[in-house]
């Protein structure tokens, strides 16, 4: 069984250049997008959160203390599954939480509890506490979001799409 290989061949000389393999990904830039491209430098920082600007606005529903929870722990939501976690990659933890956001025991639960009617924060657990997932529309690390995400957010209504569903999208 023969491989099928592509080849580069100069116009200027005819010479080939490079070759293709079945299977490589060929990425072509032209040279104006690469001048402009110049023009900027590419961060490559894991530390960044991405946060949904518009949707984030349109979250006219809040409290005070909700807003409060919300800003003191989006730093902390994972990379992978938006699990609130520490930079060590351990879950944050209600006690966590509570020196996080400054809020009193009572208030902070009565905040989690509202956040999560509004499908804004999941509170799950795995085999040994309790984890809190963020809604990767509001929040999120990295450019791709784990499908289970969509499911435990499903009833997420977007209000920049008009308040559909998560779930109808």
């Amino acid at each position: 069984m023969s491989k099928k290989v592509s080849y580069l061949v100069s116009t200027d000389t005819g010479e080939v250049t490079n070759e293709i393999n079945e299977g490589d990904r060929v990425r072509i830039t032209r040279k104006e997008s690469l001048e402009y491209l110049s023009q900027f430098q590419e961060w490559r920082i894991e530390h960044f959160y991405k946060g949904h600007v518009d949707e984030l606005r349109k979250l006219t529903d809040l409290t005070t203390n909700e807003k409060a929870f919300l800003f003191s722990i989006a730093t902390y939501v994972g990379y992978e599954d938006c699990c609130l976690k520490h930079p060590n990659g351990n879950d944050i933890t209600p006690d966590d939480l509570l020196r996080i956001t400054g809020l009193c025991k009572s208030i902070l639960y009565d905040t989690i509890n509202s956040l999560s009617k509004k499908d804004i924060i999941y509170k799950g657990n795995n085999s040994r506490n309790r984890q809190y997932f963020i809604n990767p529309w509001l929040f999120c690390k990295g450019n791709r979001i784990n499908r289970v995400l969509k499911t435990m957010f499903k009833n997420y209504r977007i209000r920049v799409l008009g308040g559909i569903k998560w779930d109808d999208v």
